[in-house]
């Protein structure tokens, strides 16, 4: 990176280095079956956790076992 002599770096466009790219965002294949969806928060390993979960699905459960609470329920829209 270039600076000026009173050293405040210089933006140069080409110069910055690129952001990786991720991949896209996956969602498990038995989740499109359920309708009621779930936006929980907890606390995982000293972090803020939030999840959107379906209501009827396992993991639903294993989540409010591990102390999540329910901050929002909402129903999936139908994409046409």
């Amino acid at each position: 990176m270039q600076m000026t002599k009173n050293g405040i770096p210089i933006d140069i466009p080409s110069q910055r280095k690129k952001a990786p790219t991720t991949g896209k965002f996956s969602v498990p294949k038995d989740f499109y079956k359920f309708k009621r969806f779930a936006t929980m928060v907890g606390f995982e390993e000293g972090c803020n956790v939030i999840a959107t979960v379906p209501m009827g699905h396992p993991e639903f459960n294993n989540f409010i076992n591990k102390g999540f609470k329910v901050i929002e329920v909402w129903d999936r829209r139908n994409i046409a």
